[in-house]
């Protein structure tokens, strides 16, 4: 996602104006005007969903197939910001560490060689929704809400991808409820049960995988990896199919694994 400062705001609002109005013009009416923004969302919405049907028929796509991103972004603040409602220290995965920031959970729509922005929910910390009166929701919850809420037609595949922090029990359900697939990762230190033997992903991979049980691929521009395919469950979430992979050597697992629960076809 490319970043987007204050500074880029103030002057794409100014020359929205056209220089005949004095910036805070605009920016009252952003704030104040009597529109819904809710209404404003779900038309956005729409027009997107519509612009990914049209896209398709025109281009004769008979599969119908949607991806739906589902991710976390910091939108990071001057540590100096005081008077901005609702910001907080998050970890961010790109800066490696806590910084001060507003949080968001999102969701991105992938079709037809076309991407797009598509829903949103903030992200608050209890004590900020317990000192504000506003129920708290996890982003697993937030991540939940805005599943249950896309809007799929039913001759549409839509694909679920998330990083691990996302993987529960609590969202692939949602993607089940929803007829949804999941393509996801997920840690290596959870549960499965080869053989009804529980034991970790990461210790199964070192004690008892063996060469011979391992297809090798070639990923272009990253080498060969070495894959290992289970099916069964995995910790909380009942039947899955989950692919274990080595960079070009043997037991040298990635810290996630790539993981589809299994509720109908995959592919």
């Amino acid at each position: 996602m490319a970043s987007f400062s204050a500074s880029d705001a103030r002057i794409s609002t100014q020359h929205a104006a056209r220089d005949h109005r004095h910036l805070s013009s605009v920016t009252n009416f952003l704030n104040h005007a009597p529109w819904c923004m809710n209404r404003m969302q779900r038309r956005r919405m729409q027009a997107i969903m519509a612009r990914i049907r049209k896209r398709q028929l025109k281009d004769g796509d008979a599969r119908r197939i949607v991806f739906l991103i589902v991710d976390d972004t910091c939108c990071k603040k001057d540590r100096t910001t005081k008077k901005m409602e609702a910001l907080s220290f998050q970890y961010s995965h790109v800066d490696g560490k806590s910084v001060w920031c507003h949080n968001l959970v999102t969701t991105h729509v992938v079709s037809s060689g076309r991407s797009y922005a598509f829903d949103f929910r903030p992200y608050y910390q209890s004590e900020y929704c317990e000192a504000h009166q506003i129920t708290f929701k996890s982003k697993k919850d937030l991540a939940v809400e805005m599943i249950e809420a896309f809007p799929a037609n039913d001759d549409e595949r839509v694909y679920v991808l998330m990083d691990s922090w996302y993987t529960s029990e609590k969202v692939v359900n949602a993607c089940n409820r929803k007829g949804f697939h999941v393509i996801a990762t997920i840690k290596t230190n959870r549960l499965i049960c080869p053989s009804g033997i529980p034991i970790k992903i990461n210790d199964f991979a070192e004690q008892y995988t063996r060469k011979s049980d391992l297809h090798s691929v070639t990923v272009e521009g990253q080498g060969v990896y070495w894959v290992y395919a289970y099916e069964g469950p995995v910790s909380e979430i009942e039947n899955v199919r989950l692919l274990l992979s080595w960079k070009d050597e043997l037991h040298r697992i990635e810290q996630t694994a790539g993981l589809s629960p299994v509720h109908g076809p995959i592919a």
